[in-house]
């Protein structure tokens, strides 16, 4: 993971320096289709969210999230409250602030989300995964929680990096205080298990036992 400052918005800081999956949140946008009463739904006809469904299998980055973010936010406007939304995360991760903006949504929303994990949920995928409603988070047999640091570079003078410091620290602080609130770990396990000083790759069981998820299922259960 890998992350540039150099004062200005455009250099955000991010989790994963894996390389982009070009296109695959185009590929993933969803589109409420209405139907007449006569037509009889069909996979092309019916799309993902008309059911309360989004797959979010891309980076954490404006683009994506942005869908993302747009979903969630249509969906309290038009589901009943008893609606569960059903978000599939397979991510390796990407922008904190982005993540954090997604997170912010997910936790005021007026709908219980269900998380599903599958594939790899990494880096800031997996503070966004752990975000669900507790009891919902679920992960496949085959899937991996991968976490780390964030890291962050900075161009400037030493007083400009000096100043940067306590924002760092800040988000440092975030990170930890979202872990500690969505699973069972306190701050220090957090701190030597989820974000030491190398990738740590969680299998389910693993992962259930921290309290990362709730459940170990087929995403069908």
């Amino acid at each position: 993971m890998e992350a540039k400052q150099s004062g200005s918005r455009e250099d955000l800081t991010k989790f994963s320096s894996r390389p982009r999956r070009r296109g695959a949140h185009d590929s993933a946008k969803q589109i409420v289709v209405m139907r007449k009463e006569d037509d009889k739904p069909t996979i092309d006809n019916l799309s993902l969210a008309s059911l309360g469904a989004y797959m979010f299998f891309d980076d954490v980055y404006p683009e994506s999230t942005k869908d993302l973010c747009e979903f969630i936010i249509k969906s309290n406007f038009v589901f009943p409250i008893d609606q569960v939304l059903t978000i599939m995360i397979n991510s390796p991760g990407g922008d904190v602030y982005d993540g954090f903006g997604v997170i912010d949504l997910m936790e005021s929303s007026r709908l219980e989300i269900q998380t599903v994990g599958i594939g790899v949920i990494a880096s800031m995928a997996s503070l966004m995964f752990i975000t669900g409603t507790k009891g919902r988070r679920i992960m496949s047999k085959n899937s991996f929680v991968m976490t780390h640091q964030f890291s962050d570079y900075f161009d400037g003078k030493y007083h400009e990096m000096i100043a940067a410091r306590p924002h760092a620290d800040d988000l440092h602080d975030r990170c930890v205080q979202h872990y500690v609130r969505h699973t069972k770990m306190g701050p220090k396990q957090v701190k030597d298990i989820l974000i030491g000083s190398s990738d740590r790759w969680i299998p389910a069981k693993e992962a259930l036992k921290f309290g990362i998820c709730d459940k170990i299922q087929d995403p069908w259960v």
